[in-house]
């Protein structure tokens, strides 16, 4: 068995090969071109594995090569600290741990969904980043209202009705009324992205509403949530358990501690998208004051006098659970199921 390792970036590909006692018998620097991929793999005989690490093009590298090899691992680069912690870092050194760790099994594999739930999880990232394109436009908007002393509450000075009055008002300010109709318009724009990103995100889950449908009765989600679950969590079974799943949303604690001594608190790794979806559908829980399942476990944890934020964080840890069961069963919500 030949263990290839590869150092992939836009243009180039540095590539170390190890032999089945773990020499390095093959060092080249290849294009990144699925054709100068495909003529190496192709030119190493036996059997043979390959390793890339986990980037914007790993998905690419993974499905051209996968036909032609026994395995492809794309890895987690935040575990391999024999290169992210290495004081000789360059191309060709990584190329060669990549190749170490895999001899040695020990990389941590990414998980590599189908195509139908790639495509969905690809119209969820692009939804994200358009809703956080939108924000920053507002708050560009409201920057430059408050940098010429009027200071805006709420979402009016975002209307279109009062627009002209909003000007009005910077005109009489001696403001420049040319910059922020070039700030009007990029809102506007930020606007129709995002809508047009909501119909691509409906168009790619058609082929998952049932699991859609069956995450829209859990309280306080709604589609665009109920989108990033599925896009995520799949059917339900990609992840063995709740604490695996707790890691995985960035529900989880970090703790650092050494005899005893040491702290504690929130996770700062794991995915983002499904934390945002689990946390606001948990405070959304929480500020309907609507009486069910979900309410009582959240007023059971004040009584007990837990902090408010481990409160919402154990909340929204109810409902990511929640949610992965009923992508297994494919069952709908049934509030007097849900138990402490």
């Amino acid at each position: 068995m030949k263990h290839i390792g590869m150092d992939v970036h836009s243009t180039t590909t540095e590539v170390c090969v190890r032999n089945g006692r773990g020499k390095i018998v093959l060092r080249r620097r290849i294009e990144s071109t699925k054709r100068g991929m495909e003529e190496f793999v192709l030119s190493i005989p036996g059997p043979k594995r390959v390793v890339v690490e986990e980037s914007q093009m790993a998905d690419w590298v993974t499905r051209a090569l996968q036909p032609h090899v026994d395995e492809v691992i794309r890895c987690q680069p935040q575990h391999n600290r024999l290169i992210s912690k290495s004081e000789d870092k360059c191309d060709e050194t990584d190329s060669e741990a990549l190749s170490e760790l895999l001899y040695l099994d020990r990389l941590k594999p990414v998980h590599h969904p189908e195509a139908v739930y790639r495509e969905l999880r690809e119209a969820v990232r692009a939804y994200w980043i358009a809703s956080q394109e939108l924000t920053r436009a507002k708050n560009r908007l409201k920057a430059f209202f408050l940098f010429n002393g009027l200071h805006e509450i709420g979402g009016a000075m975002f209307c279109l009705r009062k627009r002209d009055r909003h000007l009005k008002r910077l005109e009489e300010k001696e403001a420049s009324v040319k910059l922020a109709r070039l700030l009007y318009e990029r809102l506007d724009h930020c606007r129709q992205l995002k809508g047009k990103h909501i119909r691509v995100l409906r168009d790619s889950a058609e082929p998952m509403q049932e699991l859609v449908r069956v995450l829209k009765t859990i309280p306080a989600i709604g589609p665009i949530s109920a989108y990033t679950l599925v896009a995520y969590l799949e059917d339900g079974r990609r992840i063995s358990n709740k604490r695996k799943l707790w890691r995985y949303a960035g529900l989880s604690l970090r703790r650092h501690e050494s005899r005893g001594i040491g702290t504690e608190g929130a996770s700062h790794t794991g995915n983002r998208h499904l934390k945002h979806v689990v946390m606001s559908a948990a405070i959304t829980v929480v500020s309907r004051r609507e009486k069910n399942a979900l309410s009582r476990l959240w007023e059971k944890d004040i009584r007990q006098k837990v902090d408010p934020k481990r409160a919402r964080r154990n909340l929204a840890r109810k409902i990511i659970v929640i949610a992965q069961h009923l992508l297994r069963l494919k069952q709908e919500y049934k509030d007097e199921l849900v138990t402490a």
